[in-house]
C-alpha cells in the first residue's frame, strides 16, 4: 500500500470504523464524566488557560521594550542581550520542560501550572532587584523555570478539551491569548518605563502573576485524559524512554520540531529586536514604541494565531495535511511586508508593516501545536508538546535573538545604527527554509496518524491516507 496514494482511504474511527481488523478501542471516560465537561465548562478552563498564557508571554517579553536601559546601565554588547534574551532564557526552559512535561502526563496538569505561574511571577519580579547582569541572567533563568511548566500541561488539558475537529481553533484562542501577552508586555513596559526605571517595570508586571496562581490551582477542574478522543484506545503512561523511542519513530513528529524550530528562528529574532530597531533607526522614544509596537504585535499576532486554527480545521477535515501547507504559506507570505517594515522610511509605515509581517510569521505555531497533540496519544501528549518546545525554544528562541544580536555586532563598525536592518533582512530571508521545512512534514503525516490510532501492542500499521471527516463533538 503506497503512503503517498490519494486514493487510500483510513476508515474513519468516528464511524465506528477500527483502523486494524480484530481491535476494539477500550471503554472511553464515562457518560457520567463526559457530560460534567459541556461546552461551557469547557470554555471557562480554556479561557483561564489563555489568561495563564497571555501573562506567560508578557512577562517573557517585557525584557524587550527594556534592552536599551538595562544594555546601558550594565555597558553590555548587543551579543550578551542576545544571549539574556534567548539562549540563557531557552536553556533553562526546555532543561526544565521534559520532566515537567513527563509528570504532566501522570500527575495533575492544573496543579503544575498554577506552580509554574507562581514561580516564573516571582522570578520575574526579582529581575527588578539585580544589581548586576550575572545576577539578571540568573533572575531570567528563574523565569524561564517556571515558564517550562505553562505550555507542555496547558495543551494537553486542550486537547482532552477539544476534538480533532476543534483542536486548531482551540489551540488558536491559546496561541492568540499569548499574542496578546506579547503586546501587553510590550505596552505595560513602554508606559511604565517613562514613569518608573527599568528594576521598578519588573516588579510591577510581575506582582499580578501571583494572585492568578493560586486562583488557577482553586478554580480549574482537571478534565478526564482523553475527554474528546471517545474512540481512541486510552492506555497507560509508558516509561519515559520507551515514550520516546515511540514518538522518534514518528517521522512526521520530527519533522514537526524542527518546522517550530526554524519557524521560531525567523519568528523571535524579529520579535525580540524590533523594538530596537524602532529606537535605533527610526529614533522613536520607549512610551510610543511600546503603545504602538504593543499594539501591532497584539493585532498581528491575535489574527494570525487565531485564523490559521480556524482554516486548518476546516480543511484537515478532509486532509490532516493542510496544517503545514498553511504553516508554510505564512513564512513565505510574510516576506514582503517583512522587507516593508525594515526598508521604509516612514516609521508609522513600519508599525503597519511589522503588524502585517509578524501576523503571518506567528502563522506556524496554531497548527504546528494543534497537529502535535493530534499525532500522539493521549498519555504522551504533554511530552510531546515538550520535546516540539525544546527545539522551538534552544534552537528558536534561543538562536534567533542571538543571530541577531552577532549580526548586530559584526555589522555595527560599517552600518552604524543601521545594522540593525540588515540583521533582521538576513534573518527575515531564511523564512524560505522554514517554508520547506513545514511541507516536508507532509510526506509521512498521514501513515504516522494511522499508527497514533492504533493500540500501542498492534503490529505497524500499514501506510495509509486518510479521508479525515469530523470527530465527534467537544
Amino acid at each position: 500500500m503506497d503512503a503517498h496514494d490519494p486514493s487510500v482511504v483510513l476508515p474513519d474511527p468516528a464511524r465506528g470504523q477500527p483502523l486494524l481488523a480484530g481491535v476494539v478501542a477500550s471503554p472511553s471516560p464515562s457518560d457520567g464524566a463526559t457530560s460534567q465537561w459541556g461546552s461551557a465548562r469547557r470554555a471557562f478552563v480554556l479561557t483561564l488557560l489563555c489568561i495563564v498564557a497571555a501573562v506567560n508571554l508578557a512577562d517573557r517579553q517585557l525584557i524587550t521594550i527594556l534592552l536599551t536601559p538595562i544594555k546601558r546601565e550594565f555597558n553590555v554588547s548587543d551579543t550578551s542581550m542576545g544571549l539574556l534574551t534567548g539562549m540563557a532564557f531557552a536553556a533553562v526552559y526546555v532543561t526544565a520542560a521534559l520532566p515537567i512535561a513527563y509528570w504532566s502526563d501522570r500527575g495533575s496538569r492544573r496543579t503544575i501550572i498554577a506552580a509554574s505561574t507562581g514561580i516564573w511571577s516571582l522570578m520575574t519580579m526579582l529581575c527588578g532587584l539585580t544589581q548586576s547582569f550575572a545576577e539578571l541572567a540568573i533572575a531570567r533563568m528563574g523565569v524561564a523555570f517556571g515558564e517550562a511548566g505553562c505550555n507542555p500541561p496547558s495543551h494537553s488539558i486542550i486537547a482532552d478539551l477539544y476534538s480533532r475537529r476543534n483542536r486548531a481553533k482551540a489551540i488558536g484562542f491559546y496561541n492568540a491569548s499569548a499574542s496578546i501577552g506579547v503586546g501587553l508586555g510590550l505596552f505595560a513596559g513602554g508606559a511604565l518605563i517613562a514613569h518608573f526605571g527599568w528594576r521598578m517595570v519588573f516588579v510591577l508586571v510581575g506582582a499580578p502573576g501571583l494572585l492568578l496562581a493560586l486562583f488557577i490551582r482553586l478554580a480549574v477542574p482537571e478534565p478526564p485524559r482523553g475527554l474528546s478522543d471517545p474512540n481512541l484506545m486510552m492506555e497507560p503512561a509508558l516509561p519515559l524512554l520507551e515514550t520516546l523511542r515511540w514518538l522518534s519513530r514518528l517521522r512526521a513528529f520530527r519533522l514537526l520540531a524542527l518546522s517550530a524550530m526554524a519557524c521560531a528562528i525567523v519568528n523571535y529574532g524579529v520579535q525580540s529586536w524590533a523594538a530596537t530597531f524602532f529606537l535605533r533607526v527610526h529614533g522613536v522614544a520607549a512610551s510610543e514604541i511600546g503603545a504602538k509596537l504593543g499594539t501591532a504585535s497584539a493585532i498581528g499576532l491575535l489574527v494570525g494565531t487565531i485564523s490559521s486554527g480556524i482554516v486548518a480545521d476546516q480543511l484537515s477535515r478532509r486532509d490532516l495535511r493542510w496544517h503545514m501547507r498553511i504553516a508554510a504559506a505564512g513564512m513565505v507570505l510574510a516576506i514582503p511586508f517583512g522587507v516593508a517594515f525594515l526598508l521604509t522610511s516612514n516609521r508609522n509605515l513600519a508599525f503597519t508593516m511589522y503588524g502585517l509581517a509578524i501576523g503571518l510569521l506567528s502563522v506556524w505555531a496554531t497548527p504546528i501545536h494543534a497537529l502535535t497533540q493530534t499525532v500522539a496519544k493521549p498519555r504522551m501528549r504533554a511530552l510531546a508538546a515538550a520535546i516540539v518546545s525544546f527545539f522551538l525554544n534552544v534552537l528558536g528562541y534561543g538562536l534567533g535573538p542571538l543571530v541577531v544580536g552577532i549580526l548586530n555586532d559584526r555589522l555595527q563598525p560599517r552600518f552604524g545604527n543601521e545594522s540593525i536592518r540588515y540583521s533582521l533582512l538576513i534573518l527575515l530571508a531564511s523564512a524560505i527554509g522554514s517554508a520547506i521545512v513545514c511541507v516536508s512534514t507532509n510526506r509521512t503525516l498521514l501513515a504516522d496518524y494511522a499508527r497514533t490510532q492504533s493500540p500501542l501492542a498492534s503490529p505497524e500499521v500499514p501506510p495509509a491516507n486518510a479521508s479525515l471527516e469530523e470527530e465527534s463533538a467537544g
